[in-house]
């Protein structure tokens, strides 16, 4: 397995600066990095089907404008623009599944400022704020999805024609179809600890019962489903997710309680202290 380093990757592309009389021209560097899906679940017309790397550009003045535009933040565009930018394939990002999201923005924010993170921490046990330092260039990729023993165990696999994965519910035993989720889905995914968002999440990622694919049984068995069902399908949902593991120690200066954090990816996160 390819070290963290080795997946964000070295520059492809140095600065090239010519002069010409007293103006300078300059080629913004390149790098490629590595995606947690290894580009096997795009459809045959993505750009990135079958591609293990994607190549972008490092940021730039004009991409601290982007993140820094107060009506961006405010509809929710500042990290779609950005990754517009900088992704040098053409490809709408919202169709790049989440992990391979988080993987261009880990790279993007290392080569623009540097693997240290400082992001406001609130302690479970004793509720003191503080500011925690993340290590960007610690973070690993979670390829349980390419574990055929793991998703053998519970009653995973993937369908590679249909390019989702089948789950066998263990309450209802009914086959649910699962889509792995996109940009398009991870404002849904992120509210998943709500109640009021569960069947939202569901209804996105759940495509089939089954192999019933109309729309409308799909989001009546949704509605229906069984919570023990629900949870475990919550719970073996990042089996099916290439993706970035986010997760890193946490000590507390005020009463050392230890514990795991996720690192934020916000528009904040470009935007060092």
């Amino acid at each position: 397995m390819r070290n963290n380093q080795d997946r964000l990757g070295p520059p492809s592309a140095t600065e090239d600066q010519s002069v010409a009389g007293a103006s300078l021209s300059y080629a913004v560097p390149t790098e490629f990095v590595e995606l947690p899906s290894k580009g096997k679940f795009y459809a045959e017309n993505h750009p990135l089907h079958n591609q293990e790397t994607i190549e972008i550009r490092y940021m730039t003045a004009k991409e601290e404008d982007i993140l820094a535009s107060v009506a961006l933040i405010k509809k929710g565009l500042a990290v779609d623009r950005l990754l517009e930018n900088i992704i040098v394939p053409d490809v709408n990002p919202k169709t790049l599944l989440i992990g391979d999201r988080n993987a261009v923005m880990i790279a993007a924010r290392i080569s623009a400022y540097g693997s240290a993170y400082v992001a406001n921490v609130v302690c479970t046990k004793c509720l003191e704020a503080q500011d925690h330092t993340f290590d960007l260039k610690k973070v690993n990729y979670n390829l349980a999805c390419f574990d055929d023993n793991l998703l053998t165990k519970y009653d995973i696999s993937f369908n590679k024609e249909k390019i989702r994965f089948d789950y066998v519910l263990p309450k209802s035993s009914v086959k649910v179809g699962v889509k792995i989720p996109t940009g398009f889905d991870e404002v849904v995914e992120e509210a998943v600890g709500e109640n009021s968002a569960i069947t939202a999440l569901l209804s996105k990622i759940i495509v089939s019962v089954n192999e019933n694919e109309n729309p409308s049984e799909v989001s009546s068995f949704v509605d229906s489903m069984l919570a023990w069902d629900s949870r475990e399908l919550r719970t073996v949902l990042p089996l099916m997710s290439p993706n970035v593991d986010l997760k890193q120690e946490f000590g507390c200066r005020s009463c050392g309680e230890e514990d795991i954090r996720e690192i934020p990816l916000t528009a904040e996160f470009f935007w060092p202290r």
